[in-house]
Order: structure tokens, then C-alpha cells, then sequence
């Protein structure tokens, strides 16, 4: 229907603007946004004969994939503007890359190599982290990390307000360069306790340009965004789905990976991460012990094989270090299951057979990670999971479950609905 429906817009566009009277302008814009209904084409090509979609579980979710690079396109390529710069937010309406459900993602376009002010205030948010890419790093050969602010170096006044300045010089206070080839500002809210933590603000003006006006997009200009939307929802749908293939699923089914640094694929440098992968009948469980670290935030989440997270808010697929209930041998115990099995530190797979774990630990003291608390998992029965648990796991009553529940969505809700 929706194919339709454009396709009788641009008839109409077509019957009410003859040929003869349009501009060459006009012309290639009209095949601008033809490439662009043809990009989105292809890419739905591409996923109906990745391997991926043949269990039936990742059809649905395959069209829901293609969704949320299509929102994300339009609004990176065609809305956003680095000459008069916004945020944007990646929120439960952008599925992509392994996106982190404690997160909030903010995104500004940038000219590279020019100077920009960001400016806000802490909310109570566990972190608050900065980084400018240059190309995208997560495309073979398509870019790099380009500098990073942590919160751990972020200087804040006493009322929680802060400045950052972004520019090729370096200067006083929070800074962070932005060479001539970067053309992103990444700004990664992270919260752990989601009970009590909220998100702050965070705004970015172009230096020296705060008072212009923005002028009419025109003809060329939008074909331009036009024909950068369509190569880039072409390069996006491939690469995610290709990297779970090649990174993620090539580990043995039900197993853990041993901690990384993500910074060489994009991610924030200074963070450990830990990936593995589930395949579990809907009567078996995957248990995943983990220890907790010296940072100030952990989490561990679930993903389809498109690598988008699986619902967070209306759903227990993610639990970080606050919310997850520790044992008394210090250790935490997460059951990755497609049923409830009644114990706190449940993670719902939605009853997919088939997804990744992501595992994160955040602003670590230790420049290593100590090999007798890299993370474990065993595959058992769901009916048998508490001859594997300590005895002092929490039971977790249907009632109990639901105010749980409740929590998570008035969290998401204060997040994303402002």
C-alpha cells in the first residue's frame, strides 16, 4: 500500500507539472527521489534473500529493520543540516546496530573542520559521553573514530551545566577536534538505575553562524540529500546483518566471547564489550554468569540477527548492573529464556530462537579485563534452571513482574517523550 500510495503521488506530481515546463533542476530531483524509492527496493530485495529471512522468526523483524534505516536516512540525509546543526535521537523508533537499550543517542550532522558549541545540563543519567566520526568507522573502510570525550573527563560547573567546544584547534576546557573529514557528533546518555535516572539536555549551535538564516532548500540541493539517502540505506542494510554473520554467529550457538575494546568498529573506546549468541528451544535456557566491574555502568542486552535490540520497554530484554539482582558468591545470574521462569534476573528473548548477546562495561579503572571474570553461559532446560542458580535467587511473583514492568516503560517514557 505504501508503494502505491507514493507511486500515485508522483503520477500526480507528474500529470500536474508537464515535462516541457519542468527545470533540468527539477528533472534530477525527480530522479533523485526515484533512486531513492529504488534504493529502498533493492534493500528490501536484499533482506527477503539473506539467509537470515528464511526462519520465519526475521521476516516481520526484517521489514521493521529496513523501517528504521529508512527513518534514520531521512532524517540523517535529507532533515539534518551541519551549516544550521540539530540532535537527532536514535529512540526505540531506530532499531540499528546493536543500539543499546540503556542509551540515548544523540546525533548532529557536522562540517568538518569547522568549530561548534554544545552546551547543556547533567540530568541524572549514569554517563555522559562524546564522540566525532569521521565517516562511518562500522563500514569496511568507510571511516574512523575521530576523538572522544568521556565522562570521566568532562568538566562540569557545580549546577550540573557544561560547554563543549568542537573545532581543528585545540582549546581550553572540554574540547574535542573536529578534523576537515569528520561529519558526525555522537552523544551517548547511558543510564543504569532506570527507576530513578532521567536525561539532561544537550544543544549545539555552529560558531560565529548562530544569528543567519537558513535559506530555501532548493531543486539540486535536495536531489544531493536525495542520492546520499539512497547509497547510504543501500550500505547501512548490508552491513549490519553481514557483520552478525561474520562476527557474531560464527562462534558455536549458546556460547560467550571473551571481552573487547569495540573503539576499532566504531564504539565508544574505553568500554569492554562481551558478544555471544543463543539458538534455544522454547524449553531450554541459557544461563549467563557475569561479575560485576570496577566502571560505573554494566549492562547486557539481547538482539535479533538484524542486530536491532529487541523490545525494551513493554519487555525484559535488557538488565544493567542496578536492576539485576547479585548473589551472595558476588556474581550475577541472568536466564535468557522465551518464558518467565520466575526469577529476577530474567532475560526474555520474546520467544525467538534465534539472537546476539551484547554485554558492556563502561569507565573501568582496569586497562584489562581479569580472565577469571570473563563471562560465562550454560545452556540448560528451562524446568531444571534452579539446580544451576544459588540458592538465595530471588523469586519473582507474577504481580512483582508487572510493576517491574511498569518501571521499565515509565523509564522509556521520560526518555524519549520529551
Amino acid at each position: 500500500m505504501k508503494h502505491i500510495a507514493i507511486s500515485l503521488v508522483a503520477a500526480a506530481l507528474a500529470w500536474a507539472v508537464p515535462a516541457s515546463a519542468q527545470s533540468s533542476d527539477s528533472r534530477e530531483l525527480d530522479a533523485a527521489w526515484d533512486e531513492f524509492q529504488q534504493a529502498t527496493a533493492e534493500s528490501a530485495t536484499f533482506l527477503r534473500q539473506h539467509p537470515f529471512y528464511r526462519d520465519a522468526e526475521n521476516q516481520a523483524s526484517a521489514y521493521a529493520y529496513l523501517a528504521s534505516l529508512m527513518v534514520a536516512r531521512i532524517e540523517e540525509d535529507l532533515v539534518f543540516d551541519g551549516d544550521f546543526p540539530y540532535f537527532r535521537v536514535l529512540d526505540h523508533r531506530i532499531r540499528e546496530g546493536g543500539d543499546n537499550p540503556d542509551q540515548r543517542y544523540l546525533m548532529a550532522t557536522l562540517n568538518g573542520g569547522e568549530t561548534y558549541r554544545v552546551w547543556g545540563r547533567l540530568g541524572k543519567n549514569r554517563r555522559l559521553d562524546f564522540q566525532v566520526y569521521a565517516g562511518d568507522p562500522y563500514v569496511a573502510g568507510g571511516g574512523r573514530s575521530a576523538s572522544v570525550l568521556s565522562f570521566d573527563n568532562l568538566k562540569v560547573k557545580p549546577d550540573g551545566t557544561f560547554e563543549l567546544w568542537l573545532s581543528p584547534d585545540k582549546r581550553p576546557g572540554n574540547w574535542l577536534e573536529n578534523p576537515k573529514d569528520a561529519n558526525q557528533l555522537w552523544v551517548r546518555q547511558i543510564f543504569s538505575d532506570w527507576r530513578s535516572e532521567t536525561p539532561g539536555d544537550v544543544h549545539i549551535d555552529r560558531v560565529g553562524h548562530e544569528g543567519d538564516l537558513k535559506p530555501v532548500l532548493t531543486d539540486a540541493a535536495m536531489a544531493t540529500r536525495l542520492r546520499k539517502a539512497a547509497a547510504d540505506l543501500r550500505t547501512h542494510v548490508r552491513v549490519w546483518p553481514t557483520m552478525v554473520d561474520a562476527r557474531y554467529l560464527k562462534r558455536a550457538a549458546n556460547t560467550i566471547g571473551e571481552p573487547f575494546d569495540p573503539g576499532a568498529l566504531g564504539g565508544a573506546p574505553g568500554r569492554f564489550m562481551v558478544s555471544g549468541n543463543f539458538d534455544l528451544a522454547p524449553d531450554e535456557a541459557l544461563i549467563v554468569r557475569t561479575w560485576p566491574m570496577s566502571g560505573n555502568y554494566q549492562g547486557i542486552q539481547l538482539a535479533d540477527l538484524w542486530f536491532s535490540s529487541l523490545e525494551y520497554g513493554n519487555r525484559q530484554t535488557s538488565l544493567t548492573g542496578d536492576q539485576a539482582a547479585r548473589s551472595a558468591d558476588g556474581s550475577y545470574y541472568f536466564v535468557i529464556a522465551g518464558r518467565d521462569p520466575g526469577v529476577a534476573n530474567w532475560i526474555d528473548t520474546t520467544g525467538r530462537r534465534r539472537g546476539v548477546i551484547l554485554l558492556r562495561y563502561d569507565g573501568m579503572k582496569e586497562k584489562t579485563f581479569n580472565p577469571e571474570q570473563y563471562p560465562t553461559a550454560t545452556k540448560v532446560k528451562l524446568t531444571e534452571i534452579r539446580k544451576y542458580l544459588p540458592k538465595d535467587t530471588p523469586v519473582v511473583s507474577e504481580e512483582q513482574r508487572g510493576k517491574i514492568m511498569a518501571e521499565r516503560r515509565r523509564h522509556v517514557q521520560l526518555r524519549f517523550d520529551n
